[in-house]
């Protein structure tokens, strides 16, 4: 019922801010250790979890768990660019006349994906003539998975810009029945630049429920309040954490013209953080 046409279509209408306060609440509730243990045992069980690849509890709430770290090892990182997120591949693609695919074929923005709406008085929009003709990468990470979002390389994080917005779901059933849900939904985008001056932009796309978005080396306050992109100027190396979700939601990577021939994976893909993303030119 919760992923019918009939329930999607009417979720514009929820309040959105106030169901993730209050399911942020619940999941930042303490239990009783027998109780939060029970709940995650039959979470793991349905959803297929496979715990050994992550460090063990205890864990002191809901939001602890959904906010497990990796063990030692687990995800090794291959040459070149990487898997900036473990999560399915939903696109991948040409960045084609300022657009890209939203899941089922809806063209989106990129100008508004990660400019904001067009407004009479957009402040200091990040230029995105290198980035036509380059290729675009859209990884869902589901609410049972992993939520941190890690470097593809080594780089210098520049900025990051906030956009507010709503907070649907991402699942594919909601991609299908809601347009441009990437535009519509609050998100962050990271300005990556390269060692040898190659520009990235990251985008990291709340979801619904919780929908919390974190950025490392920014208070969260400080850039929800921005009217400008926030400087940052970290130098991080490939693989270190860039920040993280507090449940599931998107990422999508853009690449600019001439950096990669296609990306090394097919849409519906599972892929893990720190798998290889690129292929040599032909």
């Amino acid at each position: 019922m919760i992923r019918s046409a009939a329930f999607l279509e009417a979720y514009s209408l929820f309040p959105h801010r106030a169901i993730n306060r209050a399911s942020r609440v619940v999941a930042r509730l303490p239990a009783p250790a027998p109780v939060l243990r029970a709940a995650i045992d039959v979470w793991s069980r349905r959803a297929e979890i496979d715990l050994a690849d992550f460090e063990p509890g205890p864990f002191e709430s809901l939001e602890h768990f959904f906010l497990r770290r990796l063990a030692p090892g687990a995800r090794p990182l291959g040459p070149g660019l990487v898997a900036a997120v473990d999560g399915f591949v939903v696109g991948e693609g040409a960045i084609d006349a300022g657009t890209i695919l939203q899941v089922k074929g809806h063209p989106i923005s990129v100008d508004q994906l990660v400019n904001g709406p067009p407004a009479p008085h957009r402040v200091a929009p990040t230029s995105l003539a290198a980035f036509e003709g380059g290729r675009y990468l859209t990884t869902f990470l589901r609410p049972s998975g992993y939520h941190y979002v890690h470097a593809p390389e080594g780089a210098r994080v520049e900025r990051v810009r906030w956009i507010p917005g709503r907070f649907f779901p991402q699942n594919e059933d909601a991609l299908r029945e809601i347009p441009r849900i990437y535009l519509r939904n609050e998100r962050a985008v990271l300005e990556l630049t390269l060692a040898d001056g190659t520009p990235l932009l990251l985008v990291m796309v709340g979801a619904s429920v919780v929908g919390g978005i974190h950025v490392r080396g920014v208070d969260d306050e400080v850039l929800r309040r921005a009217r400008v992109p926030a400087p940052i100027g970290r130098d991080v190396t490939k693989g270190e954490e860039l920040g993280h979700f507090t449940f599931g939601s998107t990422v999508v990577l853009l690449a600019p013209r001439g950096f990669v021939e296609r990306f090394a994976v097919t849409e519906g893909q599972r892929i893990d953080m720190g798998r290889a993303l690129t292929v040599p030119p032909s």
